[in-house]
């Protein structure tokens, strides 16, 4: 007797469940998209992107929400449109309570900009990616200028490890390693500000610290160059004083060649 009646109470319980999931369902299914939230997660990091540029970009493209049942949404296409902007490294979109369709982005964090010969200038994230240019925020990243230039397309996605080879590409590609490695050293990414190209395709090195250029050359042996470089700055310009050379070279193997003023 009470097993039958263990039984009966599941179910009923069982048929509760069907009816109320039921009844979600179809009130889920009747729910009209009334409200569009978009969160930006870093944007007090980064001030590339607004709410309202998504907003922009989805009605550019068409993207019609508001009024539109949610088990309509076409949320695939919606993350589709919203991944276009280059600045945007993830994107979720997902349908809440009450009919409110939720964007949640991340903006991608460029570390260097590139100054081409000819004025143009884009960033590179740490991944590679090219990144426009903003005149809404200009971070304070690594800045590599002189004897640039480039062909690809600044606004359509980008990665500069994945250019072909070629003498402008390969370019490209030395300058986001040496980047990467000033950009990833206590010491270094303190105190090179600058990365200049100059004709002969050398590296040139501005400092934060003294009057000198540090002349690195080419790429050839840049980790064991900069070693001798900081050897020198701990053990030379701590006691002779920062402000004694105009040019230090790194060019020549096992030795510094420094220009006085």
């Amino acid at each position: 007797m009470k097993r039958l009646k263990k039984s009966v109470i599941w179910i009923f319980m069982l048929i509760y469940l069907i009816v109320v999931f039921g009844f979600v369902e179809n009130r889920y299914e009747d729910q009209l998209c009334n409200k569009l939230e978009i969160s930006v997660t870093d944007s007090l990091d980064t001030g590339f992107l607004k709410s309202e540029d998504i907003t922009h970009s989805l009605a550019k493209n068409g993207i019609v929400y508001l009024g539109v049942p949610l088990c309509k949404l076409d949320l695939e296409g919606i993350e589709r449109v919203v991944y276009e902007n280059q600045i945007i490294s993830n994107c979720k979109v997902y349908t809440g309570i009450n009919g409110t369709l939720k964007v949640e982005v991340k903006q991608r964090h460029p570390f260097v900009r590139i100054i081409e010969k000819n004025g143009r200038g884009f960033y590179l994230d740490h991944e590679g990616n090219v990144l426009d240019l903003s005149k809404r925020f200009t971070p304070h990243v690594l800045v590599v200028n002189g004897n640039l230039r480039t062909t690809f397309r600044i606004g359509e996605p980008t990665n500069v490890q994945d250019l072909p080879e070629s003498v402008n590409n390969n370019r490209l590609k030395e300058i986001f390693e040496l980047s990467s490695f000033i950009a990833g050293h206590e010491l270094w990414s303190a105190q090179i500000v600058q990365i200049y190209v100059n004709n002969q395709g050398e590296y040139e090195l501005i400092p934060r610290i003294g009057p000198h250029i540090i002349i690195l050359g080419d790429l050839e042996d840049y980790r064991a160059k900069f070693e001798k470089l900081e050897l020198f700055y701990k053990d030379g310009l701590n006691h002779v004083g920062w402000n004694q050379y105009l040019k230090i070279n790194l060019k020549y193997k096992d030795q510094i060649v420094c220009t006085k003023i």
